[in-house]
C-alpha cells in the first residue's frame, strides 16, 4: 500500500464513532494502530476456489435487488432504517444474542419490522460495503457469490461473504485478490471502475489484477484510476464517484480553489471521453461539493436512491441532481451527524441483489439510422431456471410524445430474442424500451422502470446521416505517443465519415493552450504537437471533434 495512503489513513484513524446505541466505539474505516502492525494478516483466512463458469455478469448496484445489508450496532441513523424498510428488507448482521437489541431499538425508531430479518455473524466493524459479498449471476441464470481479502485485518469481517453463502445456499468463488468493495463501481456489462489502489494493494501486478476480475466476475474492461482527491484517506472510487445506470456517471465537483479541483476536472474529463457498455462515451453529471459533502456516496435500492446529506446549503442542489440524472426515481436525503467526506451512507450498506433475477441486456442501437428501414431490436432476457418467462416485448413510438405501440419479441435461442421496429419516414426520433415479466411475478424493462423514467431512441435520417450530427462510430483516437513526452506527440486518429477534423489542447483547469480549426484531415490521419517552450510541464487534455463527435485523451508533457 502506499506510504502517502497509509498516513492519510492514520489520520482518519483518529477519529473515533459510537454506535448510535452507543454501545460500541466503532473501528475506524482506516486502521488502527494496532492493526498496522498487523498488516501481513489480510487475507489469512481467504482460501481460494475455482472460479465460476464462462459468462458469469456482476451485475451493477442498480439492478434488481431484494434487501440491504447493514451491520449492529450501527453506524447509520435510525431514520435510514426505516425509510429502507417501508421499500425493502433490511438484513442485519449481528450475532444472535444482539436481536433482542435490534428489535426493540427498531421498534422504537418505528422501523417496519415486517421487512426486517437476520444474518447471523460476527463482525469487527460496520463497513459492510467494504466487506460484504460481491453477487453475481452465473450463465445459466442461478446466482454465485465473488469472494476475496478485504484489505484489512479484519478476520471476521473478512469471512462474512462465505458466511451468507452458506446460509442461503449459494455458491461462493474465491480469489485471493486484495480489494474493497468502495473501491468498485459495476456496470453490470463487463465494464467496472476502481482507483488504482487495487494495483497497489495487489503488488502493483495490474495483469494478475486484471485477469482476477475477468475470471471471477467477467470484467473485460477494467477503468482504473489515481485517485484524484488528496483530502481521501481511503482511495476509494465511491468518494468522489458512482455509476447511476449502464451509461450515468455522477461525478463530485469542487470548488476551482479547492486545492483538488484541477485533478479531479481531468478525472471527470477522462470519465466523460470513456466509453461506456453502450458504445457512447458515459454521460457524467457533476454535483457540487465544498469538500465536506460526499454526495455521491449514496445507495440505489431499484427505483429509490439514499442520499447522504450534511446539513450544508450544497444539499438542495444535491438532491436536484440526483433527480435530474435518475428521473422518475424517488431521491431522498438522509441526514445524519456521522458522515464524513470519505465515508457516508454508501460505506455502511450493501445491496443483497436479486437471487431470481429477471435480467435483460441490451446495447441501444446505433443513431442515426436510414429512414423507411426496419430497425433490428436485439436483447438477452434469461429468468431464473426455477421460472418461465410469460412476456418479452418492445414498446415504441415516433416521436417524443404520446402512447407506445407493443411488438413482441420472437425468441432467437439462447435467451436471445429480437424484433424489428418498422421504419419510420423522413426525420423523426424514435424512442422504445424493452419489457419482460416470468410466472413469479416479476417485471423488468431496460432502461429499468420505464417508461417512468427514460427511454433509448434514436433519429431517422433519409441519407442516414444527419446534417450536424455525428457519424455512427464517430471518431476515435489510435495512438498517441509518446506519453509521456518531451517535446512532440504524435497523435493518430480515425474518423468514420469525411468530416472536417479539428484540435484543441487544453490544461486540466480547461485553459486552452494549443488549437486548429478543421484543418486535420478526415478519415484516418495523424499529427504531431510541439508545444513551446511557454507551455509548462504538466497533464493536459487533448481532444478532437468533428461534426458533432468527440474523444479525448490525457497527455503527460515532461521538461
Amino acid at each position: 500500500m502506499k506510504l502517502a495512503s497509509i498516513l492519510l489513513i492514520l489520520v482518519a484513524a483518529a477519529y473515533a464513532e459510537m454506535s448510535v446505541c452507543g454501545t460500541e466505539e466503532l473501528l475506524p474505516i482506516g486502521f488502527t494502530d494496532e492493526e498496522l502492525l498487523r498488516l501481513d494478516d489480510i487475507g489469512l483466512n481467504t482460501i481460494p476456489t475455482a472460479p465460476p463458469p464462462d459468462g458469469t455478469v456482476n451485475p451493477g448496484e442498480f439492478d434488481p435487488s431484494t434487501g440491504v445489508f447493514v451491520r449492529w450496532p450501527l453506524g447509520l441513523p435510525y431514520s435510514l432504517i426505516t425509510s429502507l424498510s417501508l421499500e425493502t428488507t433490511v438484513w442485519v448482521i449481528c450475532t444472535s444474542g444482539q436481536q433482542s437489541s435490534v428489535e426493540t431499538a427498531f421498534v422504537s425508531a418505528g422501523v417496519n419490522m415486517s421487512n426486517i430479518d437476520f444474518m447471523f455473524a460476527p463482525t469487527n466493524s460496520i463497513w459492510v460495503r467494504d466487506y460484504g459479498p460481491w453477487f453475481v449471476l452465473l450463465e445459466d441464470g442461478h446466482q454465485g457469490i465473488f469472494n476475496y481479502s478485504y484489505n484489512r485485518p479484519r478476520p471476521d469481517d473478512n469471512d462474512i461473504p462465505v458466511v451468507v453463502g452458506s446460509a442461503w445456499g449459494i455458491p461462493v468463488y474465491t480469489s485471493t485478490i486484495e480489494h474493497t468493495g468502495g473501491n468498485y463501481m459495476s456496470s453490470g456489462f463487463g465494464q467496472a471502475m476502481s482507483t488504482d489502489l487495487v494495483y497497489s494493494e495487489n503488488g502493483g501486478n495490474e495483469d494478475w489484477v486484471d485477469t482476477q476480475m475477468g475470471t471471477y466476475l467477467g470484467i473485460d474492461t477494467y477503468v482504473t484510476m489515481e485517485d484524484p482527491l488528496s483530502y481521501v484517506s481511503i482511495d476509494h472510487i465511491d468518494c468522489w464517484a458512482k455509476m447511476l445506470s449502464p451509461d450515468r456517471l455522477l461525478v463530485l465537483r469542487l470548488p476551482p480553489s479547492h486545492p483538488d479541483y484541477v485533478v479531479l476536472e481531468a478525472a471527470a474529463d477522462i470519465l466523460a471521453s470513456t466509453e461506456s457498455p453502450f458504445g457512447t462515451n458515459w454521460e457524467v453529471y457533476r454535483v457540487e461539493s465544498s469538500g465536506s459533502e460526499g454526495y455521491t456516496n449514496s445507495l440505489i435500492s431499484n427505483d429509490h436512491v439514499y442520499v447522504p446529506t450534511f446539513g450544508s446549503s450544497n444539499d438542495p442542489a444535491a438532491i436536484d441532481v440526483y433527480e435530474t440524472a435518475l428521473p422518475g426515481y424517488t431521491i431522498e436525503g438522509i441526514q445524519y451527524g456521522g458522515w464524513l467526506p470519505d465515508d457516508a451512507l454508501h460505506c455502511r450498506t450493501r445491496n443483497v441483489m436479486d437471487n431470481e433475477m429477471l435480467f435483460i441486456r441490451h446495447i441501444p442501437v446505433d443513431s442515426p439510422q436510414l429512414s423507411g428501414n426496419p430497425v433490428a431490436i436485439d436483447a438477452l432476457i434469461r429468468c431464473h431456471p426455477d421460472n418461465t418467462l410469460n412476456g418479452h416485448d418492445v414498446y415504441y413510438r415516433i416521436g417524443t410524445s404520446g402512447s407506445f405501440t407493443s411488438l413482441p419479441m420472437t425468441s432467437s435461442g439462447s435467451d436471445s430474442f429480437t424484433v424489428n421496429i418498422p421504419g419510420a419516414t423522413g426525420n423523426e426520433t424514435v424512442q422504445y424500451y424493452i419489457s419482460a415479466s416470468d410466472n413469479s411475478g416479476r417485471d423488468e424493462s431496460q432502461p429499468r422502470f420505464a417508461p417512468e423514467t427514460w427511454f433509448f431512441e434514436y433519429e431517422t435520417y433519409p441519407t442516414g446521416i444527419s446534417q450536424g450530427h455525428c457519424s455512427i462510430t464517430g471518431i476515435s483516437i489510435e495512438i498517441a505517443e509518446p506519453n509521456p513526452f518531451r517535446n512532440a506527440i504524435s497523435i493518430q486518429y480515425s474518423t468514420a465519415s469525411l468530416v472536417p477534423v479539428s484540435m484543441t489542447v487544453c490544461d486540466i483547469s480547461g485553459k486552452v493552450v494549443a488549437a486548429t480549426d478543421n484543418c486535420l484531415e478526415a478519415g484516418s490521419d495523424s499529427f504531431t504537437w510541439t508545444p513551446d517552450d511557454t507551455v509548462p510541464a504538466g497533464v493536459y487534455i487533448i481532444r478532437l471533434e468533428g461534426s458533432g463527435c468527440q474523444t479525448a485523451q490525457k497527455i503527460t508533457l515532461i521538461r
